[in-house]
């Protein structure tokens, strides 16, 4: 099932851009911010508005911004679109990332012990997305990893980083926190430490 949408909709910027006003159905974005957020070139990320906006998925108007002297055209998604509530269902559950991509990325990052995920993975509402716990995690690569994840989600990550000592410490606490995150739907995606 892994890259579902992709296949069915024949291409990733195509995808990644309704994802973006799929998951975001309220928000308004610049041009710059949907090549911004959906890692893709400019020149396809405006073929790809064309067709949405043939289409009535998306709308776009002229807005003034306070820091500019002029206005900027911004785009956001269609409320009266016919089949909105189908196609935000259809981009949920096409949008899981794939496990096995994203186990190898953490890996990648170091010594992780656990690596929790929830939320925007599992379509469900939590209090992080990702929760990461390790030693000498750079922070530098975590970031560099959510901007991919989040052009392909169409959504910021909220995510959680803890050291093993911290984590023990709050886990002996009943950190509330922590217990919400792990006694709620979630999936470890990485488990050294018997949690």
């Amino acid at each position: 099932m892994d890259g579902f949408l992709e296949r069915l909709f024949e291409s990733v910027p195509k995808v990644r851009v309704l994802r973006l006003f799929m998951r975001n159905p309220d928000s308004p974005f610049t041009f710059n911010e949907i090549v911004k957020r959906s890692q893709i070139r400019p020149k396809r990320v405006r073929t790809e508005i064309r067709k949405l906006l043939k289409l009535g998925i998306i709308g776009s108007k002229k807005v003034r911004q306070p820091e500019r002297k002029r206005r900027v055209e911004v785009f956001s998604t269609n409320p009266e679109f016919y089949f909105l509530p189908e196609l935000q269902e259809l981009i949920n559950k096409g949008s899981t990332a794939s496990r096995k991509k994203l186990l190898r990325q953490i890996k990648a990052l170091g010594s992780v012990k656990l690596a929790v995920i929830s939320g925007i993975f599992l379509n469900n509402d939590a209090r992080t997305d990702l929760l990461l716990v390790g030693d000498g995690i750079k922070r530098k690569k975590i970031e560099t990893l959510l901007v991919q994840l989040e052009s392909e989600l169409g959504k910021p990550i909220r995510y959680t980083l803890m050291d093993t000592d911290e984590f023990k410490y709050r886990l002996d606490m009943y950190d509330r926190f922590l217990r919400d995150i792990l006694e709620y739907k979630n999936e470890k995606l990485i488990n050294k430490l018997d949690i």
